[in-house]
């Protein structure tokens, strides 16, 4: 590759494998790592040899730049123990031949949940008032907001001491804002799984007035409907992610899974920060030369860090092996939303005791000050899909969150409340 092609020049079908640079500035060489993980057809593919790109570089401070900059990490290849090699669980992953979501279940949900959510009733008009009353905006005009005043630094523009918030509204036009109605489908489309066509209808059958149908909510014309969708975009779909949330135990009956054997990699990167100081070896992790420089604040959240540290310190662990976020070289477990769609989540713990038994962990935000800092909207159907596969298997298991630095662990019934006495402390349980 000639160095005054490869400046600026934009070729998507080209497959870049090694490029040698000479040393140039910072935001030159950050450009470079760039074209290099830009992907041949747009996309990941979960899989870290091809999403993940490699820099080898003798300039020490680059380097740290870089990772300072939160921008790359160095990773350190780890090598599997021995006494965990033959370990082996079985995995779920999705049966690609049986994936589609029945639009008509969404379309009947969706109803059901906006009539019981906003105390909407039979009477079209009155809707309309009420769904007001919550902070929808109706009508046909476009309602844009903009903020003006002078701002030096970045900050600023959020400081609600400076500047203000302006709007501006105009009539809608079904021709020009049809992209910015597409959009918004768009966005409510990737919460339910369902195509974009057939969630417009979907949309169309609970709002529109020229789409016959027992489930409608409000009747609203055509500029009107466009207007609903570009002005409440982000409000419906934040519906929608509630909708999706909610617990559906039936839904384990209706999982279409395949399942294989599964073993820990014999191999594995993990992220790591050269720069640690005082770094200590887990002795009771699964993989060889695992240490403390791979579990900061960086890498790991609070409920991981101490519960890392709490399986190093037990006497009765044999190995722990932390499982990674996505991939099919990792532990798989497959759940539902409320519309039916699956989803795969990768339990972040399995923990191997000396007397035998096997624990698969998750954690999730604990509380603070009474306060919730669970941002995970499925847990709960996680959580019962992993209470199957774990009854299933005859695995034991549990939900990890913290609280005032000390972790509670949950197998029964889920509870976002963790003064609820399904959270027990974890050492009373495991």
């Amino acid at each position: 590759m000639k160095q005054a092609i490869s400046t600026g020049w934009d070729c998507p079908r080209a497959k870049i494998l090694v490029k040698l640079r000479e040393n140039m500035t910072e935001t030159f060489e950050t450009q470079t790592i760039g074209r290099i993980r830009r992907m041949p057809r747009a996309k990941h593919y979960n899989n870290d040899l091809l999403d993940f790109c490699f820099l080898y570089t003798f300039d020490e401070k680059y380097k740290e730049s870089v990772i300072q900059g939160g921008n790359a990490y160095e990773v350190k290849r780890l090598f599997l123990k021995d006494k965990c090699k033959d370990f082996e669980l079985v995995k779920e992953f999705r049966n690609k031949d049986y994936q589609f979501v029945d639009e008509v279940l969404v379309r009947d949900r969706a109803y059901d949940y906006f009539k019981e959510k906003y105390k909407l009733t039979n009477i079209k008009k009155d809707n309309e008032k009420l769904l007001e009353s919550y902070g929808f905006i109706m009508g046909t005009k476009v309602i844009s907001t903009f903020r003006t005043g002078k701002f030096i630094k970045l900050k600023d523009i959020v400081d609600e001491k400076q500047g203000e918030n302006r709007k501006i509204a105009y009539e809608v036009s079904t021709h020009e804002h049809g992209i910015d109605c597409l959009h918004a489908v768009d966005m409510i489309k990737k919460v339910t799984g369902v195509p974009s066509n057939k969630m417009r209808a979907i949309l169309q059958h609970l709002f529109h007035k020229n789409i016959p149908s027992t489930k409608k909510l409000l009747s609203l014309s055509n500029r009107e409907w466009y207007a609903f969708m570009i002005n409440n975009a982000y409000r419906l779909r934040d519906d929608f992610i509630e909708l999706a949330a909610l617990p559906d135990e039936r839904q384990m009956q209706v999982l279409q899974k395949k399942t294989e054997k599964w073993r820990m990699p014999l191999e594995d990167f993990y992220r790591y920060l050269p720069y640690e100081k005082n770094v200590e070896e887990y002795k009771n992790n699964a993989y060889k030369e695992y240490n403390t420089s791979m579990t900061t604040s960086q890498f790991r959240s609070t409920p991981e860090q101490l519960l890392e540290n709490y399986l190093e310190e037990r006497d009765d662990v044999d190995w722990f092996y932390k499982n990674g976020d996505t991939g099919r070289q990792y532990l798989s477990i497959i759940y539902g939303t409320n519309l039916d769609k699956e989803y795969l989540f990768y339990p972040d713990y399995i923990v191997r005791k000396k007397n035998g038994d096997v624990w698969i962990l998750e954690t999730k935000g604990g509380e603070r000050k009474g306060v919730s800092k669970n941002i995970d909207k499925q847990i709960e159907n996680k959580f019962y899909a992993f209470k199957d596969y774990a009854t299933k298997y005859k695995i034991n298991w549990g939900f990890v969150r913290d609280k005032d630095t000390r972790l509670y662990i949950n197998n029964t019934i889920y509870n976002e409340d963790m003064s609820d006495a399904t959270w027990k402390r974890i050492e009373d349980v495991f």
